[in-house]
């Protein structure tokens, strides 16, 4: 086509706009431009100022399924199950030899007494070889004889030492409390949900205090691991700010390839700069709505900026599109947003209705993802859909830009170059064809491959880190040196009040050991039926062939009356059984939890 052909056809086109010829959504819009930036330029100010107020923030109740029945019953419980909830585990380890030390022992009383008074820590149930809780028992010729494992008028001498080693010996602590190797040991510390003025646990200021309690006491010599929910909670959100770093990357990356597309820089900023305001729009009405920026949800500004990246990206090319043609900043604007609009409306509500389809799931957490995605992609409407072509109406498109775009048009689009011919070919029912058939292929056999995919984590520590991190090589450590696995599956045993070490309780709860040790998975168990064995035994010299249950409610009620209060609560209404898992798989909760139930 000639040049004076292509101006022909340009103002045939420019004349062929109607103002008048859009929907009334359209003529809303651009008939009250300077009100639509004004609006939006308000609430960005007011959003902005609402996002510099939101805290990240995490909670152990909301990353837990709360309407489920097993959970529902360990919240009717939990007064009784507070060393079973949201616990850290403290590992002191003794690097250059064993705990019996008397530098360690000074050390470890220091830290057992340092996280005692950290705000959030539930004292009443800590428990470490410095604690009363944590007792001795042993037989003599006299009877039972017992104890707090330190000894009365500790002093770190050689002798008091070795009064400590065989009390922990004869514990029955060691593989829970001190590690199989004796190098070290741990401090169980339980976390309350919130502090005494009722406001939630702060997950960040703990954290840090116990890291300064970890840097202050480590040495050479000794060395602190620590595991648990809140420590995990504490690294993420100390990652918050490295998402930052890469978020702002990802800004920089767009901008280059928007700029390499588009040659445009004003039209670049735009597109960017609204999909940043969708991102402030959202932290804003987050803060606004009383919610917290969960660490786990960090990533959905990341998607809200992506989608509106790629939305903005349609309608800033319809409007070099529509210039190239000859039109006017606002007619191009106007013809992008008549065009864009209705499909980008369309995909924007579906992908939010399928963001909000993940209400239905019972975990908090999900629920607050589902909100906070569906919302953002929501607020994308207004942003992208709306301001941003408002805004092209106003600045219009650089000259380059619309000079590469009106060459692509009198070249035929694709003939140009040899991989947009390739993509081209792809529209075409031949190629699109075989498209279609390879896509079925390859979908079969994903599906097959699926049917071996293992559903929960693969690895030990927290996939939410790198392997190497500190927290997933503290994680390591326990799992090397404490028999008593940090993947705890408690059962419930309810009974009425005061009979809950009855002869036939225990014997179910026995039975009911017996069969989930039979599961590979399962590195054991404990209950109260074992304490009772025990002290059958114990009774009877130590006898073995005494290790059993006795059919006797006063020799277990004997027992009960020297039993720590552990494994069943104040009223014995209700009687724990602890089950130590190798990992937590779905198919070894599926085994843990059919055994369980097929057996009640």
């Amino acid at each position: 086509m000639s040049t004076e052909g292509r101006k022909n056809d340009t103002s045939a086109t420019v004349r062929s706009f109607d103002p008048a010829a859009g929907s009334w959504i359209e003529r809303l819009v651009f008939g009250g431009r300077f009100w639509v930036l004004l609006l939006a330029t308000v609430a960005t100010a007011f959003l902005a100022f609402q996002a510099s107020h939101l805290d990240v923030q995490a909670s152990y109740e909301r990353m837990i399924p709360t309407e489920h029945p097993y959970i529902l019953k360990y919240f009717e419980h939990s007064e009784d199950l507070k060393a079973s909830g949201n616990i850290l585990r403290v590992a002191v380890e003794h690097r250059d030899g064993s705990i019996f030390d008397a530098d360690y022992m000074q050390t470890l009383r220091k830290l057992n007494d340092a996280l005692y008074t950290i705000p959030g820590v539930d004292r009443l149930f800590v428990e470490s070889l410095w604690t009363p809780r944590v007792r001795w028992t042993a037989i003599t010729d006299e009877g039972f004889a017992g104890g707090p494992v330190i000894p009365d008028g500790y002093d770190g001498s050689e002798e008091s030492l070795q009064n400590l080693r065989r009390n922990v010996e004869r514990s029955g602590e060691i593989g829970r409390l001190v590690a199989s190797d004796l190098q070290s040991s741990i401090i169980f510390v339980p976390l309350l949900d919130s502090y005494q003025d009722g406001s939630p646990l702060d997950y960040q200021a703990l954290t840090d205090a116990i890291e300064d309690v970890r840097e202050e006491h480590s040495t050479g010599d000794i060395a602190i691991h620590i595991t648990g929910f809140a420590q995990l909670v504490g690294r993420l959100i100390d990652g918050v700010q490295t998402v930052l770093v890469f978020f702002a990357i990802t800004v920089l990356i767009a901008v280059a390839v928007l700029y390499w597309y588009t040659r445009c820089l004003r039209s670049t900023a735009l597109v960017v700069g609204t999909s940043m305001v969708g991102v402030v729009w959202l932290l804003g009405g987050l803060a606004l709505a009383g919610y917290d920026l969960d660490p786990y949800l960090v990533l959905v500004p990341f998607l809200v900026f992506a989608i509106g990246l790629s939305h903005g990206a349609q309608m800033m090319n319809g409007a070099i599109t529509e210039a190239s043609r000859g039109y006017a900043p606002i007619e191009a604007a106007r013809a992008s947003f008549r065009r864009l609009f209705p499909v980008g409306i369309t995909a924007l509500l579906s992908d939010a209705v399928g963001f909000a389809a993940l209400i239905v799931i019972g975990i908090p957490i999900i629920q607050d993802l589902a909100v906070t995605a569906s919302g953002g992609v929501l607020i994308l409407v207004v942003t992208n859909l709306i301001v941003l072509p408002v805004l092209m109406s106003y600045a219009g498109v650089h000259q380059e830009a619309v000079r590469r775009r009106a060459a692509v048009h009198e070249t035929g689009g694709a003939a140009g170059s040899g991989l947009w011919r390739l993509l081209d070919g792809f529209t075409r029912p031949r190629l699109a064809g075989v498209t279609v058939v390879v896509a079925l292929l390859l979908g079969g056999v994903g599906a097959l491959i699926s049917q071996n995919l293992a559903i929960g984590d693969l690895d030990p520590g927290a996939p939410e880190l790198r392997p190497d991190s500190r927290y997933n090589q503290d994680v390591a450590f326990m799992n090397a040196n404490y028999s008593a696995s940090s993947d705890v599956l408690v059962a419930m045993v309810e009974t009425p009040e005061y009979e809950c070490v009855n002869f036939d309780t225990l014997m179910r709860v026995d039975a009911l050991q017996q069969r989930l040790e039979e599961i590979p998975s399962v590195e054991g168990t404990q209950s109260f039926a074992d304490i009772v064995k025990q002290g059958v035994a114990g009774y009877n010299e130590g006898f073995l062939k005494w290790y059993g249950m006795p059919p006797n409610q006063d020799a277990i009620n004997e027992i009960t009356n020297l039993a720590s209060r552990d494994l069943f609560n104040h009223r014995c209404t209700l009687l724990t059984l602890s089950v130590f898992l190798s990992d937590h798989r779905a198919e070894t909760l599926e085994n843990v939890t059919q055994t369980n139930e097929s057996f009640a």
